[in-house]
């Protein structure tokens, strides 16, 4: 009986680690930039001195600041 109980602890323990430490892999970056030019579908960001934080070939997402429209109430 407290032989399983070690390995269950173990087993737990050792998968709280494993997500432990590739939680902070999963992390994305955040950045602020600008979008200078569209054309022909190829978007031209400028991120001023933040870029260097990016290379040719990461894959970003971008989301278009949503205009929210006013409710009218009674």
């Amino acid at each position: 009986m407290r032989e399983l109980k070690k390995r269950t602890s173990v087993i737990v323990t050792a998968i709280f680690l494993a997500a432990a430490l590739t939680a902070g892999v999963a992390v994305a970056k955040t950045l602020k930039c600008t979008v200078e030019t569209v054309k022909n579908g190829v978007v031209t960001i400028n991120c001023g001195d933040k870029a260097d934080q990016l290379k040719p070939g990461d894959k970003i997402k971008i989301r278009p600041v949503v205009k929210r429209r006013a409710v009218e109430g009674c």
